[in-house]
């Protein structure tokens, strides 16, 4: 993932403002610039923040930033949904044993590459653009490196299933934001129900 990717509009519009405005912290300032070097878009909106504040009359009495600013920023990034967000997530709250049940019925196919994962699509909400679909792991090892066009949310049906580290078992989920790239694995083979963008993309084929 590419360090410009790791905001979304909104909040790189913020970041370039606190930049602008020598609001940020020496880890947080820089990460920004390097995002900088990646985005020419973000880069443009930081000039444009530096000639507008360069314009402001220097006989105009100085403002406090509010104090609490960096922490409502930061508050509003936290609260953004981190996930799938189509009626589709309501699929996965159905009774696992249904759910398994229901992954037989499907025809399934299998992914490019070497990760002998296979897939089979359920659902799909063209509005939210966003699928419904199983995947299956036989034995230990990786997933494909994958990208996530908006955010994903997979509930594990069977195995174990890991990401970053963590390792989930039947019955929990776990959610990744938009505009990521990784590459989960499992110790001894899975099967998932995953809630995710139609625009993924394999990365390594």
């Amino acid at each position: 993932m590419k360090p410009s990717e790791s905001y979304s509009n909104s909040d790189a519009i913020d970041m370039a403002a606190l930049y602008v405005l020598n609001g940020l912290e020496a880890d947080e300032c820089g990460q920004f610039e390097q995002a900088l070097l990646d985005s020419g878009e973000l880069a443009q909106t930081v000039r444009e923040f530096e000639e507008t504040a360069a314009a402001l009359a220097y006989g105009a009495p100085p403002v406090a930033m509010a104090v609490d600013l960096k922490d409502r920023l930061f508050q509003r990034i936290a609260e953004q949904a981190i996930g799938a967000t189509s009626d589709l997530l309501r699929l996965l709250d159905l009774p696992i044993a249904e759910l398994r049940q229901q992954a037989t019925e499907l025809d399934w196919s299998l992914l490019p590459g070497k990760s002998g994962v296979t897939v089979a699509t359920w659902q799909t909400d063209e509005a939210s653009r966003e699928a419904a679909f199983f995947a299956r792991k036989v034995g230990k090892g990786l997933f494909p490196n994958h990208y996530h066009a908006s955010g994903e949310t997979v509930l594990v049906l069977e195995g174990d299933f890991v990401v970053d580290g963590q390792v989930y078992y039947a019955g929990e989920r776990v959610s990744a934001p938009g505009k990521t790239s990784h590459q989960p694995k499992s110790l001894n083979g899975c099967l998932l129900l995953c809630v995710s963008s139609v625009d993924d993309d394999i990365l390594d084929v």
